[in-house]
């Protein structure tokens, strides 16, 4: 191996004096060997490396003896080493001698191209004045996170040549080393032949390293961290966190210094196969902990699908579910697998494993979580295209939770009230299965137009299809004239009563509605839970029909409309609040009921006076969307139920600032706050609105100050609208809120200490010449309590988060003077938090807009959202997709760069994987891209040569994208039935009519519902 290393004039030994012959003669019978060898080995240096090395030898005088070893320490080492094994070959450089290329007899000015040369032919080029290659255009281009090399040349001189064993051919090149023997005296020169060296020096001082050299210390320090790892699982084999780190740093390991993303398919696989045996020996070596082991089973069952095939990961997945029944963690990571293998997806299997699961968990798990498989299952029913099953579930389970049965005995007189098919809830006429009247105030009964199959043809299958799949979006009776061979339009008793089963009687009325309203697609209540994150968050539940964004309640400055569209982003993250929920759209395309239904249930909720009245504010912001006039009748009821609900009275209040009546909203937000005992969170949250629907009027900061403190509701009368408060009130209120917030701490009322903080925060900032500052410092005290009691990443906080976010917002519209570094500084540690919160991220890149370099937006979404550990959340996606969309082509944005998000955002370990919003939306872009190349084409027509054109080859490069994102998205979404009925409608003109014949069979093939059948 010592051959091929290759050789530099530099490193050898200099050649020693001649020696006189009368003192030889006696030292000779002692060194014989050694200056054999030696001068051997000398004779075998080429003379060029002399010229190659850019300096002459340098005479021995004054140095010590050269060692007799024929080796070197390399204290540097190459990690490639460590991790192949072996040598790199491709590091090592191929051994040239000085005259490659040359020909014998011919100018050095020439030389041979050995690229245009074969072996017949002989090409000769200018040896000098080559031409340089371009960088951009060059073949050669270093890769990413190599290392490149500057050769400074030392300022030698010229030294003796009387000892050199060879003759220079050109002078003008040995002149260019200088004159002189001063190297001779130069002890600063370092001496190679040593093997002693200062530690400080680099091992080559002809040679520095780019900062890329940083690459090969990183790579040491993880190795170093990887043998560190190991030694702590052999020393403590019980130590879960040891083992969990050490298969984490695998990945580190795979990849040195690059970014996960750049793992393609290959490597996360060769990854998983380096993980899986870690896995099983931690499971060998863990103490037998239920806890314990159900972490390690879910590490290796979740590396086990990029590895294994499906009979082997079927097989333990059952082994692991009967070793563990009752764990919820394996069980929702069972149902991910079971319902996006495309391969082996089947309605019915599907629909028994659910069915096992809830089963298994009925008696262990919360209720928060049972209701969580339960709406995954219905949502995968009516994914599936059984949507009046679905619906019936949902009815029945509100019929029998409303009129508090908690029995399974009362099930055989619902059976009766089932099959009698009276009004059913949501439905007109219902008033509660123990209320409703007899069968003969049935609603009208549902009418399809029948279609003939043998007469049609299959280029309306869709137009059939689609009409029958919003027909027959409610439960059919028998009256119902849908045709004989629909055989899943009506739904028995019989049909609903298993699931009626699954779900406990015990569970709040409360809970069972809101899960109904996330089967809906509607947004949660306005209050913090923790499983409304868990609930609304999961990709699997995610709608293909477009939401349409929120509309802003007033008219609003160029900087406020650029926050409301970036809000408008399909799929978003917030905790919400009262105020968000009356701004929001309630869109019903996701789930196909109409208003009235929703309507409907809701009024019967709102009826029982054991449910919340958090229901009667969502009625109230429900019909301010959908029937704006009935709204202040159905108010006035609701408040004539509940007269002491300050709760409803503020609802109220946001109605009329929605319809623009603000007096009358000030007069019932006085009333309200005269009602109640200052101090709770229904007075701090009316207090909160009240204040902040003054801010936008004429005076609005001195008015606001005003009601900040009238904590009883009441502002004293004043000519001076620009007056402000006594000092003395100001404290007053001070000591008042800081109390309140205090007190709310104490007994753990974390949203009442946001609401009190919130307006310490106006108390200071108002008064003062807008300093943020102010303001910052108040809900930093907050942060900061939340932080040191480990709820920084709770609701709680998030919902601090958003306080923070609306005042700068404020601050950043109505300041005469905004410093952007202020918000940039105020936002960035929050979005480290949360980095998947639409309303934060919103604000930031409104922010960041007002630049021509606005790329910290893409910077802070890859290092914080995109790499985020909350998986099952794809509102980060969604966001940054978005964001690239609206950054148009100017700011750098492509149609490559928007596709390459979508890509990343849909890879199989990405949490959009099994979204079908998703994967709806990257479809609808590439649609979008294909007509715009169409448009692009219109009138051109092909050549007469039979050549096809450019711009036929992008058109077909367009189509060819479409039918890719599509096939993808059927094989993460085999359950989806609304993905692929897109093949039929939006991109019907892309597919073939075998394709499509392909594709319907392939929904018949996963049991999915089809109304139109063909043989």
């Amino acid at each position: 191996m010592a051959s091929n290393v290759p050789k530099f004039a530099s490193f050898r030994p200099k050649p020693k004096a001649p020696a006189p012959t009368t003192s030889a003669e006696p030292r000779r019978s002692s060194h014989t060997v050694h200056e054999t060898s030696q001068s051997r080995e000398a004779r075998k240096k080429d003379p060029s490396e002399t010229e190659l090395s850019g300096s002459s030898d340098v005479p021995k005088s004054n140095r010590g003896p050269v060692p007799s070893k024929q080796y070197f320490s390399d204290r540097r080492g190459d990690p490639e080493v460590l991790r192949y094994g072996t040598l790199n070959r491709s590091d090592v450089p191929s051994y040239r001698r000085f005259g490659n290329g040359f020909v014998l007899g011919l100018n050095r000015d020439q030389k041979i191209d050995r690229h245009q040369s074969s072996q017949t032919q002989v090409y000769i080029t200018p040896a000098t004045r080559r031409r340089q290659e371009r960088l951009l255009t060059s073949k050669n281009v270093p890769k990413e996170g190599s290392r490149a090399l500057r050769i400074i040349l030392p300022n030698t001189r010229k030294t003796s040549t009387e000892s050199e064993d060879f003759v220079h051919f050109s002078e003008t090149r040995g002149s260019k080393l200088g004159d002189g023997e001063e190297d001779e005296e130069d002890t600063s020169e370092p001496d190679y032949h040593r093997f002693e060296r200062d530690h400080d020096l680099p091992l080559d001082p002809d040679t520095e390293y780019d900062t890329e050299v940083k690459g090969i210390a990183i790579g040491s320090e993880l190795i170093k961290e990887n043998s560190e790892l190991v030694r702590k699982t052999r020393d403590f084999p019980a130590d879960l966190q040891a083992w969990l780190a050490f298969i984490e740093h695998q990945e580190a390991m795979m990849t040195l210094d690059h970014p996960t993303s750049d793992l393609n398919d290959a490597a996360r696989q060769q990854l998983a196969n380096v993980r899986i045996p870690i896995y099983e020996e931690a499971l060998k070596k863990v103490p037998n902990d239920d806890e314990n082991l159900i972490t390690l089973y879910q590490g290796l069952l979740s590396e086990a699908q990029r590895s294994w095939n499906h009979t082997k990961l079927s097989s333990k997945w059952n082994e692991v579910l009967t070793k563990f029944p009752a764990s919820t963690a394996l069980w929702l990571m069972y149902l991910d697998v079971v319902q996006s293998n495309f391969a082996g997806f089947k309605y019915e299997s599907c629909c028994a494993v659910y069915n096992r699961c809830l089963a298994a968990i009925q008696k262990c798990a919360d209720g928060e979580t049972i209701l969580h498989v339960f709406i995954r299952m219905t949502s995968m029913i009516h994914g599936a295209g059984y949507q009046e099953l679905a619906l019936a579930i949902w009815q029945a389970i509100l019929e029998r939770s409303l009129s508090h049965s908690t029995s399974l005995i009362d099930l055989k007189d619902f059976e009766k009230f089932w099959d009698n098919e009276a009004p059913r809830i949501g439905e007109a006429g219902s008033s509660g299965w123990q209320k409703t009247a007899p069968a003969h105030d049935l609603p009208p009964p549902t009418v399809v137009t029948l279609f003939n199959p043998a007469d049609s043809t299959f280029e309306d299958f869709h137009a059939r299809e689609v009409d029958s799949i919003n027909n027959l979006r409610y439960p059919g009776r028998t009256s119902d004239d849908v045709g004989d061979d629909d055989a899943f339009h009506t739904i028995f008793f019989a049909d609903i009563e298993d699931y009626l089963r699954l779900i406990p009687t015990d569970l709040p009325t409360t809970l069972l509605v809101e899960a109904f309203l996330c089967f809906s697609g509607l947004p949660p209540p306005a209050r913090v839970a923790g499983h409304q994150q868990m609930w609304w968050s999961d990709p699997f539940l995610s709608s293909v029909f477009i939401q349409t964004s929120p509309q802003a309640r007033r008219a609003l400055d160029p900087f406020g409309q650029k926050i409301e569209s970036y809000l408008a982003c399909e799929t978003k993250s917030t905790q919400i609040t009262s105020e968000m929920l009356f701004n929001h759209t309630f869109a019903l395309g996701g789930a196909r009921l109409s208003a009235d239904f929703v309507r409907r249930i809701l009024h019967l909720v709102t009826k029982d006076t054991l449910t919340d009245e958090i229901f009667g504010e969502y009625l109230l912001a429900f019909e301010a969307r959908h029937f704006p006039s009935d709204v202040v009748k159905t108010a006035k009821q609701l408040l004539k139920t509940r007269p002491t609900s300050q709760r409803l009275y503020h609802a109220y209040g946001l109605v009329e600032c929605q319809r623009g009546n603000l007096d009358k909203a000030d007069q019932v937000f006085s009333i309200a706050l005269s009602m109640g005992a200052s101090g709770t969170y229904e007075n701090l949250l009316l207090l909160h609105s009240w204040v902040w629907e003054a801010v936008d009027k004429p005076h609005g900061r001195v008015e606001a100050l005003w009601r900040l403190t009238a904590l009883s509701g009441k502002v004293p009368s004043r000519t001076d609208l620009t007056l402000l408060p006594d000092p003395a009130i100001l404290n007053n209120t001070l000591e008042s809120l800081s109390e309140a917030c205090q007190k709310a701490l104490l007994r753990k009322d974390y949203p009442c200490a946001v609401f009190g903080t919130s307006l310490l925060a106006l108390l200071a900032y108002l008064p003062s010449d807008f300093d943020a500052e102010l303001a910052l410092s108040a809900h930093q005290s907050l942060t900061s309590y939340f932080r040191s009691h480990n709820l920084s990443a709770s609701s709680y906080a998030e919902l601090n988060v958003q306080a923070i976010t609306r005042f700068l917002t404020y601050h950043t519209t109505h300041a005469p003077i905004v410093k952007p570094a202020l918000i940039r500084t105020a936002l960035q540690p929050l979005l480290t938090s949360f980095p998947n919160n639409t309303v934060l991220l919103s604000l930031y890149a409104a922010n960041e807009a007002r630049f021509a370099i606005d790329d910290r937006v893409r910077g802070i979404m890859h290092q914080n959202a995109l790499q985020s550990s909350q998986a099952r959340n794809v509102a980060g996606w969604s966001f940054a997709i978005h964001y690239e969309t609206m950054r148009g082509q100017l700011a750098g944005s492509t149609s490559h760069s928007i596709r390459a998000l979508y890509k990343r955002a849909t890879h199989a370990n990405a949490s959009g994987a099994h979204s079908p919003a998703l994967w709806a939306a990257y479809l609808r872009f590439e649609l979008a891209q294909l007509l715009l190349q169409r448009a692009k084409t219109k009138g051109r027509a092909p050549g007469k040569d039979g050549k096809k054109r450019s711009w036929e080859s992008r058109l077909e490069e367009a189509e060819t994208r479409v039918k890719d994102a599509f096939y993808q998205g059927l094989r993460s979404l085999p359950w989806c039935k609304d993905f692929v009925m897109l093949a039929f409608t939006e991109a019907r003109d892309v597919f073939a009519q075998e394709e499509l014949w392909k594709v319907y069979r392939i929904m018949q093939e996963k049991e999915l519902r089809v109304y139109v059948e063909y043989d």
